[in-house]
Formats: C-alpha cells, sequence, structure tokens
C-alpha cells in the first residue's frame, strides 16, 4: 500500500507481494479454451499427490485483447458500477481470468485448482483505460508465502496498452493443509479511524451464477446449494472479486478514475441468498478504509482500502 499522502507514487504492493527470481518461460495464448473446457481441466486434476511446492516458472501471455464496451456494461451492472464511473476499477482482473486458470490447471501446479482459497487481492489502475483500448495481459506466479493454515502464493497479473503499464493485479491463493515456506502473509493495515455504516445489500440466491456469467468464473462453489455442498459448505457463496467490485462501486464518486488503488482482505464467505452490511471510514477525501460485515455488523466478510484520484 502507498504511504499516507502518497497513493500513487510507491510502487510496493501489500502483503510482501514480490516477483520470484528467475526468468519465467513466456507462452502466448492467442486462442483461449472456453469456460467449461478450463473446469473441465480444473476437475480432472482435482487428486495431485506427491508434488513439490514449487511454482511453475512460467508467463502467459495474450498480446492484444480488446476492451469491450458490452462485456464491460454487463459486468457493471451486476457489481453496481454506473456509466460514469467509465471502464469498472476491478474489470481488467476478467480479462486476465482465463489465463489465471490455465496457470492453475498447469501441470507442473502443484496442487488442484478447486478447493484453493482466495485470501486478498491488490488492484493497481496506473493510467485511465477506455473501451476499445487494446491491451497485452500477463499472468505469472510471484512468491510462496507462509500462512498458519498452509501455503500461500502470489499469482502476478499485469497489462499494458503501447508498451506502457496501466492496470496491475495481485491476488493471494493458499493451499490449506500443505507445509509452508517463504516469508510471512502480512495483513493489511488500517488506520485507526471507526467505520460507519453506509448501505445495506439483498444478496439474492441466483448472485453466484449472475457473477460466474459476466465473469467467466464458475467455481461450483459459488453456483448453487448442491455443487457447493460438495466442498463443504452450506449454501453457495458469493465470489470475493464480486465483493470487492461492490464495495468499490459504492465508494467511487460518480466520474472516471484516473490513477486508483485497492486492496482487500477476505474473510467469512457472504452465503446465498444473504443480506449484508458496508462500512467505512474516510481518512481523506480520495480514501476509504472498508469492510463488509454481516448484516448485524459484527461479523466481516471484506477488509480493505481504497485510494483514487479522478479523472
Amino acid at each position: 500500500m502507498a504511504e499516507p499522502g502518497d497513493p500513487f507514487g510507491n510502487d510496493r504492493a501489500p502483503h510482501a507481494m514480490r516477483l520470484d527470481a528467475g526468468r519465467p518461460k513466456t507462452v502466448v495464448i492467442d486462442t483461449l479454451p472456453t469456460p467449461s473446457r478450463l473446469y473441465a481441466c480444473a476437475l480432472s486434476g482435482i487428486v495431485k499427490r506427491g508434488r513439490d511446492t514449487q511454482l511453475p516458472a512460467l508467463r502467459l501471455v495474450r498480446p492484444a485483447v480488446p476492451l469491450e464496451a458490452g462485456p464491460a456494461w454487463r459486468y457493471a451492472r451486476v457489481c453496481g458500477f454506473i456509466p460514469e464511473h467509465g471502464v469498472p476499477l476491478t474489470y481488467p482482473h476478467l480479462l486476465a481470468f482465463p489465463l489465471h486458470l490455465l496457470m492453475l490447471t498447469d501441470p507442473a501446479f502443484p496442487w488442484p485448482a478447486l478447493g484453493l482459497v482466495h485470501l486478498a487481492n491488490h488492484v493497481r489502475l496506473r493510467r485511465p483505460l477506455a473501451y476499445k483500448d487494446l491491451l497485452r495481459v500477463e499472468v505469472e506466479f510471484g512468491a510462496l508465502l507462509r500462512h498458519d493454515k498452509g501455503q500461500a502464493f502470489v499469482l502476478h497479473t499485469r497489462i499494458y496498452r503501447r508498451g506502457e503499464a496501466v492496470w496491475d493485479g495481485d491476488s493471494v491463493y493458499l493451499k490449506r493443509g500443505v507445509p509452508a515456506s517463504g516469508n510471512a502473509l502480512e495483513p493489511l493495515d488500517l488506520g485507526p479511524l471507526a467505520l460507519q455504516r453506509t448501505a445495506r445489500w439483498q444478496l439474492a440466491s441466483q448472485l453466484g451464477r449472475d457473477y460466474a456469467n459476466v465473469s467467466g468464473d464458475y467455481n461450483p462453489i459459488h453456483l448453487s446449494a448442491l455443487s457447493a455442498k460438495i466442498f463443504g459448505f452450506p449454501r453457495a457463496i458469493a465470489h470475493g472479486m464480486w465483493t470487492l467490485a461492490r464495495a468499490a462501486s459504492a465508494l467511487q464518486p460518480p466520474k472516471p478514475l484516473a490513477e486508483a488503488t485497492l486492496s482487500a482482505e477476505f474473510k467469512l464467505p457472504m452465503l446465498l441468498p444473504g443480506e449484508v452490511s458496508l462500512w467505512s471510514a474516510a481518512p481523506s477525501l480520495i480514501e476509504r478504509d472498508i469492510e463488509v460485515r454481516d448484516i448485524a455488523g459484527e461479523k466481516p466478510h471484506l477488509r480493505g482500502r481504497m485510494q483514487w484520484r479522478l479523472q
């Protein structure tokens, strides 16, 4: 997270996110598999035994991805963004998501993709984005991080326009129950201000399916009570990236962003259907501390921070 008073001048990402040394093999992906094929690969690799905790030295690249208005608008409606926001801050994550699945289902990746826990996410908008931009999307593994419940690791996303970095994303995942190495995963450090409740959200039973349809994230834990129960949940749960996007859309002023950072930790799952509350505090005019809690305001589902500069 950037230092107070300088939200965008510091390149440090939270949670000790660092790219490991070495030169990864670069593979250009010209044609993406369908979501059904990607999840078929995830299901087929649900059991992996005897693998060392070593992440593949691999970089996947989509060299020319158009930023299309239609899919982004459909995403915006599901996540609460309005046209005045311009390109939603979290939308570029979706351009990289198929590459994330390819990385996590690569034969050299040591664990099954299904069952990984999404712990945290950090995004940074470096330059304003516009519809019809042609973008280069790159994804590679970052550092291994120790967690008290297993091995955490980072998955980096970098997006370029005409050679200039315009958007970054760092996703932290956890594999439970395996020996851990690396530096300790550092918690997000929020300020001392007391948060106030600013909104209540009703979460419909079909929210997971709605978000899956616009994001391509068809993880079974989000789709129905039946498929979620296979993985130990009593009902379907909301996507963490939907929760992050919904919080960002609620806090962003009704103008496009010139620069922004958004960092969050995912806490307790949000069951569908359900009702939750948004809490926030304002350390400055361009900064918000965030929590999404249960309706009673007692249990956290997400905690984070958003900083921005408007166009």
